[in-house]
């Protein structure tokens, strides 16, 4: 529950002071690290991690949205949408190739972990990428 806070925290001081930069990626992976080094409730570090970047990933798209031209806006809006097909189907590629691994067991909270742990780092890619066109 505290942890759910600080994210809502957190994202909200990033909203206010529109300080979504590389910085603040490497921030939350050293956090998310920390929490990991804990060696307890690791899956909810990578669920809360996951719900970061998600989270920033809409700050980041809007500000970006906001700083261009509409004829911008219209391409960053396809190019948007292509990119959330390409991740729901490298989601689902994701859940299938750790399926078949085996070093997990579906459904166990170290399953669940690193899946998590993936579609973060996935998500990261598109949060830095956007950050370098803003």
């Amino acid at each position: 529950m505290i942890q759910k806070a600080l994210v809502i925290l957190f994202v909200l001081i990033a909203v206010k002071s529109n300080s979504q930069t590389l910085e603040t990626v490497s921030k939350l992976k050293a956090e998310y690290e920390k929490c990991l080094d804990k060696g307890s409730a690791m899956s909810n570090c990578s669920y809360a991690y996951y719900n970061q970047s998600d989270s920033l990933l809409n700050v980041v798209y809007k500000n970006l949205k906001n700083k261009i031209s509409p004829k911008e806006q219209s391409k960053l809006k396809k190019e948007q949408l292509d990119w959330l097909k390409k991740r729901d189907q490298y989601f689902q590629q994701l859940y299938t190739d750790t399926k078949k691994q085996g070093i997990f067991t579906e459904g166990t909270r170290d399953f669940d972990m690193v899946i998590y742990d993936e579609e973060a780092n996935y998500v990261f890619a598109r949060v830095k990428e956007l950050i370098r066109k803003i």
